[in-house]
């Protein structure tokens, strides 16, 4: 029995997942050697209170002072935390739904569609925050976002069919305002969705073909074979692009990010803990959608 348990304990230990260790590791290294005492000290601050005299850093153990205050005294804050919790939550809607559009799209046999794909990750390769903030910076971004561009007047137009479709459908004001919003900002939301679009087309290539061939032998539309089909198999990668972009859009600059790093230059203590109580928000969102999501993942055996 004893020698069954060692033989079943070490198949779980595969040449696949030593691979995977090692592409891991150099991060590991990194966390351990760069980020672990930062974060540990963080914690500590954010217990104290900070101040600096003659003699040097002088901290005051205040317990869960700063927390009490960043949750129910500072006002300001907390209201930043429920606006960018919202416009995130529908952000990240957007995303998805884009990028299982477009990955679709790319999906599909057509010329020139590895160029296509090629664009559409070019903002990961090169850093899209970075190459974004010089197109602010300078005319280039004038000119795409300018009234006058050829591709903001049919921007223009799209936004206009959207409203009057959405009100056609008998949607509320609010609703058809925000979607038309995102449809005005459909060039930064393409910079933002490289990565999902990658996943999201892997995740359609590891579909079966014969599963689409029995489909189109039992004379189901293609709108039945991607509700029955692809959508439940493709629930795996959803998921995952998920949980990144919540990640991603939550770690984006916004006014919460802003407002801890000018505590940080005179209230060391408190933007520490107000950093730690955004990130513990977040990991409950993260795990929230995880366990609701995670019930429905259809996995191929």
């Amino acid at each position: 029995m004893k020698k069954e348990k060692k033989k079943r304990t070490y198949k779980l230990i595969t040449r696949t997942d030593i691979i995977g260790y090692l592409f891991v590791l150099p991060f590991l290294i990194g966390f351990l050697f760069l980020f672990l005492k930062p974060m540990v000290t963080s914690v500590i601050y954010s217990f104290h209170k900070i101040t600096f005299g003659e003699s040097g850093m002088i901290m005051e153990k205040v317990g869960l002072e700063n927390y009490r205050y960043a949750l129910f005294g500072d006002a300001k804050f907390f209201k930043e935390l429920l606006t960018i919790g919202g416009t995130v939550v529908v952000k990240i809607l957007v995303i998805m739904f884009m990028s299982i559009f477009v990955a679709l799209l790319l999906n599909q046999k057509f010329p020139g569609r590895l160029f296509f794909r090629t664009v559409m990750f070019l903002p990961v390769i090169f850093g899209a925050d970075t190459i974004l903030k010089l197109f602010i910076e300078t005319d280039a971004y004038q000119s795409l976002s300018g009234s006058s561009n050829a591709f903001v007047s049919v921007g223009q137009s799209a936004t206009g069919f959207l409203q009057e479709l959405i009100q056609s459908f008998g949607f509320f004001s609010d609703m058809m305002s925000t979607f038309s919003e995102y449809a005005k900002k459909i060039f930064d939301l393409t910079w933002e969705m490289g990565i999902q679009v990658i996943l999201f087309i892997v995740g359609l290539q590891a579909i079966p073909s014969y599963l689409y061939e029995v489909c189109e032998m039992e004379g189901a539309t293609k709108w039945e074979t991607f509700w029955k089909i692809t959508f439940p198999l493709l629930s795996p990668t959803i998921l995952l692009c998920l949980i990144y972009t919540v990640i991603e859009n939550f770690n984006s600059s916004n006014e919460v990010v802003k407002m801890i790093s000018e505590n940080m230059g005179h209230r060391i203590h408190y933007a520490c803990a107000q950093t730690w109580l955004y990130s513990i928000i977040v990991f409950l969102l993260v795990m929230i959608i995880y366990g609701i999501v995670s019930r429905k993942t259809v996995y191929l055996d």
